[in-house]
């Protein structure tokens, strides 16, 4: 007697419920969409690289380098102090060579009550009222003698020199400023 096994019929699932096709589709299909996902995240979020007045900022870091070796040689520095009740600030300028009737002042600082970093820069001519003595009037919307602002960037410029420097706490010290090394 000889049995004959005849193979029996394997009923299959349905294509969707095959275990293989979760691995050979399911992986390429998490890679997917986690990349856009990452490039969402990228695009949305994305700073800007360059500066839209590029060629611009390059050039004045040149012109700015070399107002900078003039006030070395020229041997320039600057004391500077705030008077506030008077909303005065007065700036004395010392070094070899012939000082200018008017020296423009520049005072940046971050915005107090701002959720994100902003820079609010005040400008200031500042008048010679004595041989090497300069005094700028503040104005009324500054917040340079506001209590909460503890640090200023200072520039003191002309279109041959610049002196740069930081302020701490201007209502209670003096700034002294000299050219950069």
């Amino acid at each position: 007697m000889e049995s004959v096994l005849k193979p029996q019929k394997r009923q299959m699932d349905k294509w969707h419920k095959e275990p293989w096709l979760l691995l050979v589709v399911g992986g390429p299909l998490i890679v997917v969409a986690a990349s856009i996902f990452t490039g969402y995240v990228a695009f949305s979020g994305a700073d800007k690289v360059v500066a839209e007045d590029y060629y611009k900022q390059g050039l004045m870091i040149n012109k700015d380098i070399q107002r900078d070796a003039k006030a070395r040689e020229l041997r320039l520095s600057a004391n500077l102090s705030l008077h506030a009740a008077q909303s005065l600030i007065r700036v004395e300028v010392t070094g070899a060579g012939e000082l200018p009737e008017q020296i423009q002042m520049s005072l940046a600082n971050a915005s107090p009550n701002a959720t994100k970093v902003t820079e609010i820069v005040h400008r200031i001519p500042l008048v010679r009222v004595a041989p090497g003595v300069y005094e700028g009037e503040l104005k009324q919307t500054s917040n340079i003698s506001d209590s909460s602002v503890k640090l200023f960037h200072i520039k003191l410029e002309t279109t041959d020199w610049r002196l740069t420097g930081d302020w701490f706490e201007p209502e209670q010290k003096a700034a002294q400023l000299n050219a950069s090394k």
